[in-house]
């Protein structure tokens, strides 16, 4: 099994507050990660049930620690 996931729309979507959500699964199915998506930036959410918040950046942030890598 192999791990795979599409988003396209046809055309531009404004986010607004309210965040678009995506689940991460691994090869045998188990939940791995979540990843919510907004208009200020990303939050990105592990642990069986989703609890354990590993990053909350606004996209400013995020770039910003990505350039430094």
């Amino acid at each position: 099994m192999r791990r795979t996931s599409y988003l396209q729309y046809d055309q531009a979507i404004e986010l607004g507050m309210t965040p678009l959500y995506v689940w991460g699964y691994g090869k045998k199915g188990k939940f791995v990660c979540r990843l919510e998506v907004n208009a200020a930036g990303l939050a990105i959410y592990s642990g069986k049930k989703g609890g354990k918040r590993l990053a909350d950046v606004s996209w400013e942030t995020l770039v910003k620690k990505l350039n430094t890598k």
